[in-house]
C-alpha cells in the first residue's frame, strides 16, 4: 500500500511510551513504501540523539492484505465505521478460514465486514507481538546480526481512531543495500558464513523469522559490506514455553528459514559455505 499523506517527510508521528514513561515527537525523513504488514518510517527526534531510527506502526488500516482484489475476496477499504463495529464482535469465537465472501452466505454484508475487519486487527497485533518476542529473545544479536531495539510504544493518531496503535522504533541501518541489489562479489565469505550462522542459530534460540526474503537482509556499508543484518521478525514465532519439541518441529518446518536463506544466496550466485 503506498505511503499516506500523514506521512510524508516533514509530518511528525507522537508516541507514548511505557519504559520510561513519555510522550516522544518524531518527524519523517521518508517512508518505506508500499506498506506491507507494518508503516515502516525513517524519522528523527532530539531525544533520541542526532541519527535517523526506523519507526514501525502496526496500522491494520494500512495492511497490504486489504488491496487483494478477486474473486470472492475484494479489496477492503478501512472505515472508522468498521473498526468501531470490531469491539462489538470482538469476544465472539472466530477463526480465519471461515472468513469468505460467499454471496450466497445467510450472514449480512455489514457482519462480513466487520469479521475481515476484526482479522485486520489481530493481525496487525500478531506481527507486532512477534516483532518483540523475537527481538527479545534475540537481544544479544541486537545491534550486529539484527537492529537494536529502541523502545515500543502507541501512537498519538493524526485522526480519530477506534483502537490503538502499537508502534517499535529502531535502528535505522545506514548507506544499506539489500540481498537483492547487492553486487555478489563484495559479500565475503566470512559474511556469508556469518549471516548462515545467524539465520541456522534462530531455531535453537526458540525463533522463527517465517519471512526470508530480498529485501529483508541488509548489508552495510553498500561499496564494501562488514556487516550484515536481518530485519522484520512481524511474521515470524516463538517458541512459548509450554510448546513441545514436536509442535515446535512444525513451526521450524513452516518457516525454513535456513533453507530460505541459502537458496536466495545461490540466486544471487553467491558462493555459499558449509557451516
Amino acid at each position: 500500500m503506498e505511503a499516506s499523506p500523514m506521512f510524508f517527510p516533514g509530518r511528525e508521528v507522537t508516541i507514548q511510551t511505557q519504559a520510561p514513561e513519555r510522550t516522544l515527537t518524531l518527524t519523517i525523513d521518508r517512508p518505506f513504501a508500499p506498506f506491507t504488514k507494518a508503516v515502516v518510517l525513517v524519522a528523527r527526534s532530539p531525544e533520541l540523539g542526532p541519527d535517523p531510527v526506523v519507526v514501525k506502526i502496526y496500522d491494520p488500516r494500512f495492511l497490504d492484505e486489504r488491496l487483494i482484489d478477486v474473486e470472492y475476496h475484494p479489496a477492503r477499504p478501512w472505515s472508522l465505521e468498521l473498526e468501531r463495529a470490531v469491539d462489538a464482535i470482538w469476544d465472539e469465537p472466530f477463526h480465519r478460514r471461515f472468513l469468505h465472501d460467499d454471496p450466497d452466505d445467510p450472514k449480512a454484508p455489514e457482519v462480513i465486514a466487520a469479521q475481515w475487519e476484526k482479522y485486520f486487527r489481530m493481525l496487525s497485533t500478531d506481527c507486532f507481538e512477534s516483532e518483540c518476542k523475537a527481538y527479545d529473545r534475540l537481544r544479544f544479536l541486537q545491534g550486529s546480526a539484527i537492529p537494536r531495539l529502541l523502545l515500543t510504544g502507541t501512537v498519538l493518531p493524526p485522526d480519530e481512531r477506534a483502537m490503538q496503535l502499537s508502534a517499535v522504533v529502531m535502528e535505522y541501518i545506514p548507506d544499506a543495500v539489500s540481498l537483492c541489489d547487492v553486487p555478489p562479489d563484495v559479500v565475503t565469505p566470512e559474511l556469508c558464513a556469518t549471516l548462515l550462522q545467524v539465520v541456522d542459530s534462530f531455531a535453537e534460540l526458540g525463533v522463527v523469522h517465517g519471512d526470508i526474503n530480498w529485501n529483508n537482509v541488509l548489508f552495510t556499508p553498500r561499496e564494501r559490506p562488514t556487516r550484515v543484518v536481518v530485519i522484520d521478525f512481524a511474521c515470524g514465532a516463538v517458541r512459548g514455553e509450554d510448546q513441545d519439541d514436536d509442535a515446535w518441529q512444525e513451526n521450524l518446518v513452516w518457516g525454513n528459514d535456513s533453507w530460505c536463506m541459502r537458496r536466495m544466496l545461490e540466486k544471487r550466485g553467491i558462493s555459499v559455505p558449509s557451516v
